[in-house]
């Protein structure tokens, strides 16, 4: 496995018209299932590790250290990338731990602020070549834990070329995606992506990939989206099969091993449908 600058594995999906997903783990098994997926299928990818996660690990070096360890024997290349750092001290945290890329997230700050802080994230992180990821306007109008946003807004494209200056390598855009799971068919605003795409000259990513139609994810990527998020649909897949393993065996001592096991063959299928949906499988040669 090559642990290797997220702009590295953007850039060339930005390119070659692809997209590289993001895959958000919280334990072994889901690391296990996402890099032996990508190994499979020959795809780049990203594991995308949220603070919350973070601090689950215990560390920002820990889910570094299994990452290497379960990839050793793997021919592919892979960026670890901080979630949504809500602070210098989180983006600082996981650049000491190993990570390859961090994503400062502004959104709910005043523009300035936002581009104040998104610099300075910049200086600190390319000093040391590690990608950054910046983000304007709200996804959706909770967090990726359902708690519930106050100002939700799309993508103003005056602020995310104002943030695009900064020097950030990749720009989260909100364009009628959200976290979680979607109450309806989303209907993403192309009209806004266009016009972002016109204004900036670095690759978008797209949050909330769960549940956002085929077809616009393809259609999306073709305007300059290079990262697609996954959260929910892997955290949903892992659940449902420790759930349907335990119901089976309800009086039976089940070991950890058995669930997780479970978890990752549900979660492989999850992977493989967003790799084949944002067109990376086949990428890595």
């Amino acid at each position: 496995m090559k642990l290797v600058p997220m702009k590295k594995l953007m850039d060339a999906a930005y390119e070659g018209k692809y997209a590289v997903p993001a895959f958000n783990c919280a334990s072994l098994e889901m690391i296990q299932c996402v890099l032996q997926t990508a190994a499979k299928l020959r795809s780049p990818v990203i594991l995308g590790i949220h603070p919350v996660e973070v601090a689950y690990f215990g560390s920002a070096a820990v889910p570094v250290a299994i990452a290497k360890t379960v990839g050793a024997d793997l021919d592919i290349e892979v960026a670890i990338h901080l979630d949504h750092g809500d602070s210098e001290k989180s983006v600082m945290g996981a650049i000491r731990g190993g990570f390859s890329s961090v994503m400062y997230d502004g959104s709910h700050l005043p523009i300035d602020q936002n581009v104040e802080n998104s610099r300075r994230v910049v200086e600190i992180a390319h000093a040391v070549g590690v990608t950054v990821e910046g983000e304007i306007g709200t996804i959706g109008n909770t967090d990726e834990f359902g708690n519930k946003l106050e100002n939700a807004h799309l993508s103003d494209p005056d602020w995310a070329e104002r943030l695009a200056n900064t020097g950030i390598d990749c720009l989260a855009v909100a364009i009628g995606n959200a976290h979680g799971f979607y109450a309806e068919e989303p209907r993403l605003r192309f009209d806004l992506v266009e016009e972002i795409r016109r204004r900036i000259k670095i690759p978008m990513v797209l949050h909330g990939g769960t549940g956002i139609p085929y077809d616009q994810v393809q259609r999306a990527i073709t305007m300059g989206v290079a990262k697609m998020n996954v959260g929910t649909a892997l955290r949903y897949a892992f659940v449902k099969a420790a759930k349907d393993t335990c119901d089976r065996e309800p009086t039976k001592d089940l070991p950890l091993m058995t669930i997780g096991t479970a978890g990752i063959a549900a979660g492989a299928e999850v992977v493989q449908q967003y790799m084949e949906m944002t067109m990376s499988a086949g990428r890595l040669r």
